[in-house]
């Protein structure tokens, strides 16, 4: 194929892939739009999982993965090491002690020498009575319990030196900590390499965005046609004014009027989709017993560390009829 066609056919699939976008887009923006829906008076988007990470002993950093902010994460990598030096060296002293058999092998043969000793004399006393004292007997015997005692022990000085090395493995994994999820870092409260610090105090904040929640208000009067599970849609709306609260400043009269039909289709973006899981059992006095609404909405992401739907996001919202 030549030069040519293959530019041509570069130019149809690029075609043809915004095509498909495009009549997606349309297809949302009319499902959006539907009369049916069910109304939201206000929306907002609030992060859904979110973690700081902590340690579980006092201690200086020796890491930080990764060290900055908006750094990516992914979920179980390192993320902070506390020196651990010294535990090192302790797990290595309890390791050698119980791997060690010397102190077994010391206590067998000094009971093996009481054993035969206590064995011969009785032996010779049988022969000649009297050639050994009662009392002598009696002490060559104890010999020989305390010569089982002390094998008893060394065993059990083993054993603890092999519980206490486990117990020094699970302390050197409190100097470390893995990521509980996968996200941005949003926070390094003041921490760096050599920073000490205490026990429970913050070191990093993880934010994971590629779920949102969606905070609804809708009218009492969907009381009876909202359901866990029923289908929400979500659509940004793109600053056209003031800064102040992410779009333009809003009129009393423009706050009485349904927030899905604020944003002209030309000031419209994509629409993202979610379900409802969970419907208030409280409403809302202060906003004139309103029913409020949480649904969990699949967020975008175009590239590493950046999402489209944000905390504080202006957006509009609707619900599906069932």
């Amino acid at each position: 194929m030549g030069k040519i066609d293959v530019m041509k056919l570069s130019d149809m699939t690029l075609y043809a892939t915004l095509s498909v976008l495009a009549t997606g887009m349309a297809q949302a923006a009319d499902e959006f739009n539907n009369p049916n829906n069910i109304e939201v008076d206000e929306a907002r988007i609030e992060i859904k999982d979110q973690v700081e990470v902590s340690v579980e002993v006092p201690g200086t950093i020796t890491k930080l993965a990764p060290d900055n902010l908006g750094g990516v994460v992914e979920k179980g990598q390192l993320v902070v090491q506390l020196d651990d030096e010294l535990v090192h060296a302790q797990l290595a002293e309890l390791e050698e002690k119980a791997a060690s058999e010397i102190l077994i092998k010391f206590a067998e043969i000094k009971l093996e020498q009481a054993e035969v000793e206590l064995k011969d004399k009785e032996d010779r006393n049988r022969m000649t009575p009297g050639l050994f004292s009662d009392t002598e007997i009696r002490r060559l015997k104890l010999d020989v319990e305390q010569g089982k005692a002390e094998l008893k022990k060394s065993k059990h000085d083993k054993l603890l030196a092999e519980l206490a090395a486990k117990t020094k493995e699970k302390e050197l994994k409190q100097f470390t900590r893995h990521a509980e999820l996968s996200g941005i870092v949003t926070d390094l409260h003041n921490k760096a390499v050599g920073a000490a610090v205490r026990q429970g105090d913050p070191i990093m904040t993880i934010v994971n965005l590629d779920n949102v929640m969606a905070v609804l208000t809708v009218s009492r009067e969907f009381e009876d046609k909202v359901n866990v599970g029923d289908k929400v849609l979500i659509r940004r709306r793109r600053a056209t004014g003031s800064k102040s609260g992410g779009g333009a400043l809003k009129t009393s009269a423009e706050k009485s009027e349904p927030r899905r039909n604020k944003s002209p289709p030309s000031a419209v973006s994509e629409v993202f989709t979610g379900d409802v899981t969970l419907i208030s059992p409280t409403l809302k006095t202060d906003l004139g017993y309103s029913l409020e609404i949480r649904a969990i909405i699949e967020n975008r992401s175009p590239q590493p560390g950046k999402y489209l739907l944000k905390e504080g996001a202006s957006i509009d919202a609707v619900i599906l009829s069932p």
